[in-house]
């Protein structure tokens, strides 16, 4: 679902990129051909607020969160900010020595605060990169000896995501946004190993 989600909003990005204008936080069109008075200091025109439920599920897969982002638009081309989320992910990894009709499974809960720094290159388009922080408790059926439901382990885990990503403008200051990433660090504890892209996407208002 996810994947379908980006493929739409590129598609719609390349179809209309050269006819459409570059939006300012007011969404009025031509903000980099308008000539403005630069204010000093904190300017709230500039501040950037998003977030995005995520749910994904499929063969007994379970993923189920929340994220919220805030931000501030340091440059016309140039944003970055704080990020917290949350994702409960559940997953079937054996099954049950004295049932083998019974699936086990393992259960995560994630708790990932980050920043992120995104730079707009060509109109809606952007580099990205975000470094996230993992903080989980999981939970399986078995240990490595064997041991059936051993005690939750908490452990954590460093992210670092670069990639590139769309801005499909919706009306007034919103946005919906989607990127294409990937975790270059691939600690040994990370949800995303082993490495493979993967995507990530939300609402903001004034990105």
């Amino acid at each position: 679902m996810k994947n379908l989600i980006f493929v739409l909003i590129l598609c719609a990005g390349f179809t209309y990129a050269s006819a459409q204008d570059v939006y300012n936080s007011s969404g009025k069109p031509g903000y980099h051909k308008q000539t403005k008075k630069k204010k000093k200091g904190y300017d709230p025109d500039k501040l950037i607020l998003g977030g995005m439920p995520n749910l994904d599920f499929g063969n007994g897969f379970v993923d189920v969160g929340v994220s919220a982002i805030v931000g501030y638009r340091l440059t016309d081309h140039f944003s970055a900010g704080l990020g917290v989320g949350y994702l409960y992910s559940k997953s079937p990894i054996a099954y049950d020595p004295n049932n083998s009709n019974n699936i086990l499974y393992q259960n995560e809960n994630i708790i990932y605060p980050n920043l992120w720094a995104r730079y707009f290159f060509y109109r809606n388009f952007f580099a990205t990169a975000t470094y996230e922080y993992d903080i989980i408790s999981q939970k399986v059926p078995f240990d490595n000896f064997g041991n059936l439901y051993p005690p939750t382990s908490h452990f954590t885990n460093s992210c670092l995501f670069v990639g590139a990503g769309y801005r499909w403008h919706i009306a007034g200051r919103l946005s919906f946004y989607g990127e294409l990433v990937y975790d270059v660090l691939q600690g040994k504890n990370s949800p995303y190993y082993p490495g493979q892209p993967t995507i990530h996407f939300g609402i903001a208002a004034g990105l």
